[in-house]
């Protein structure tokens, strides 16, 4: 094999073109042999370890990355967590490295296509295939999950399907490592619009259940051939996904079963805690259905019984002459049979009893009865109340936060008001009061820097008339229709302000009250006997009064008689 040097093919660079010289390269025990892939982060090659013969997948970086600040920092960081991971599902990680400038790290190499080659080939999947996917992947998310590591980064280009038909994740964890990078509309560059949750649209962070969002959509895109959500720019996707409603998937591939187009659904909520709560609940879903389908599928081809197949035997074969005419041994037989039946048809009350629903509902009684003789408190006692709320209140995630406070605290107050528990179901609470006061603090702050200076005044004018305070507004809206009526952008704004100031002389007149007590505090500066206590009358007046303009109009028309 013919192996060259990273110095030496940094030596050739100017003779030839660029990457292409990587072939035959060797990056510490690994030679590479050639390219299977490209795409914004860098490059994909097969190599083999010297001297075993190990094939493995190389992906070498796009030389710019580097120069990004803090990319090293992240790419090593983020590349030593992915070590903890080992799963039949997940691509397996060797190692990192860097030689001569150029970063790499090394995965297992599989034979086979990845998902966006197969959307590509196919043009969309069976849902049979796509049920089976999922159930692999399912288990892949939870370990790495319970490992505290989120992919980020789902989508058909990362998911490979063995010639075997095992699929596996690649990419675990790298998009965190690219997160300084901003999203294109090509989608070239880490983080795919057309994949992302809300969250991390609306730039939170991520959690599992971002990932089992992305999951949900490349599940769609498999199923119909198409994403949820499409447009002209990252940006327009991601207003999508933060706002828009999408077509379920049954409605584009309607041969897609009720039950997988309602999980599909659940995945793409946009409330995080509307979604499976992990991949191990999601996978006893997919799996419950899995096996309902198979079950439905095989009652679909039902044996005639076995008196149906001879009657319709004997009904081709015509009528037989001995039934129009029953000899004695025939007769003899049929009236044993009646005298048979009659016995075993019993008296009426056994008759009735030996009635399938009868019967079923005396059991459904029985069982009631056993269960709630031996279930002393349905409720549960308050200690397993306090346990269980406690147990969920300990966890990070606030949704189990409110979990514990539905089911068991909230019950718990209700029906045992007299619980020696008080002071520690205060406290959370107050915890849960704090987290939700926190969030749409935070809300608050983040949609108040997405408005538009001129709607920030606008708004700001709203409020000043619902304060009662309209010569404020006045103000204000008369220098917004002035400073943003050349503004394409802030023209609604503007034309509100301007409806607003016309409601205003309309419905907000100068009252007579106001009219009256100014005059009053004017009367009372003109009667001081001390100028310097008049001139102070006036100034606190129109310092009152400075926002309002009608009233600072009469005011100065005071002061001037």
């Amino acid at each position: 094999m013919f192996v060259i040097s990273l110095s030496e093919l940094r030596a050739l660079r100017g003779k030839s073109r660029g990457l292409k010289l990587m072939i035959g390269a060797r990056l510490g025990n690994w030679v590479i042999e050639k390219e299977v892939g490209r795409g914004g982060m860098g490059r994909v090659y097969l190599a083999r370890e010297d001297p075993s013969g190990k094939p493995a997948a190389i992906k070498v970086l796009a030389a710019d990355l580097a120069q990004e600040p803090g990319f090293l920092q992240r790419f090593e960081r983020e590349i030593e967590v992915l070590r903890d991971l080992d799963h039949p599902n997940i691509v397996h990680f060797y190692e990192s490295g860097s030689q001569n400038g150029v970063h790499y790290y090394v995965m297992e190499y599989l034979e086979g296509e990845n998902f966006e080659q197969l959307l590509h080939e196919k043009g969309r999947l069976p849902w049979k295939e796509v049920l089976d996917a999922a159930l692999q992947l399912c288990p892949a998310l939870k370990h790495a999950h319970d490992r505290g590591i989120i992919h980020r980064d789902i989508k058909p280009p990362n998911l490979l399907r063995t010639d075997w038909g095992t699929v596996k994740l690649t990419d675990f964890g790298i998009a965190k490592v690219f997160a300084a990078r901003h999203l294109t509309s090509t989608g070239g560059v880490v983080g795919t619009a057309e994949f992302l949750s809300p969250e991390q649209a609306s730039g939170k962070q991520a959690t599992k259940r971002s990932d089992l969002y992305s999951l949900g959509v490349v599940l769609y895109t498999l199923l119909t051939g198409r994403p949820p959500f499409e447009g002209q720019s990252s940006a327009e996707i991601l207003h999508k996904h933060l706002y828009a409603q999408f077509d379920p998937p049954k409605k584009v591939v309607p041969d897609i079963p009720h039950e997988l187009d309602e999980i599909v659904c659940q995945l793409l909520a946009k409330d995080p805690t509307q979604r499976p709560a992990d991949g191990m609940v999601l996978h006893r879903d997919l799996d419950r259905l899995r096996r309902k389908l198979e079950r439905k599928a095989r009652h679909t081809v039902v044996e005639q019984p076995m008196d149906q197949t001879v009657a319709d035997t004997r009904a081709e074969a015509g009528p037989d002459p001995a039934d129009s005419n029953p000899g004695v041994p025939t007769l003899m037989s049929r009236l044993i049979q009646r005298e048979l039946a009659e016995q075993n048809r019993g008296s009426a009350w056994s008759q009735w009893f030996n009635r399938p629903w009868v019967l079923v509902t005396l059991l459904v009684i029985c069982v009631g009865l056993i269960v709630w003789r031996l279930w002393p408190n349905r409720l549960g006692t308050p200690e397993y109340l306090f346990e269980q709320g406690s147990g969920l209140m300990a966890s990070s995630e606030p949704h189990d936060w409110d979990k514990a406070w539905h089911d068991y605290l909230e019950p718990l107050n209700r029906n045992y008001p007299n619980h020696a528990f008080h002071d520690e179901v205060a406290q959370f609470r107050q915890q849960i009061d704090d987290h939700s006061t926190l969030r749409h603090a935070l809300a608050g702050i983040k949609s108040a820097s997405t408005t538009g200076e001129a709607e920030r005044f606008y708004r700001r004018g709203l409020r000043l008339c619902q304060e009662g305070d309209p010569g404020a507004a006045r103000r204000i809206w008369e220098n917004v229709t002035i400073a943003f009526k050349g503004i394409d952008s802030e023209q609604r704004w503007v034309h509100l302000s301007e409806e607003g100031l016309a409601g205003m002389d309309a419905n907000v007149p100068f009252s007579e009250r106001q009219g009256k007590a100014i005059a009053a505090v004017l009367d009372q500066a003109k009667k001081a006997k001390d100028p310097a206590e008049a001139a102070r009358i006036r100034r606190a007046l129109g310092d009152l009064y400075h926002e309002d303009a009608l009233a600072d109009k009469v005011i100065q028309n005071g002061k001037g008689q």
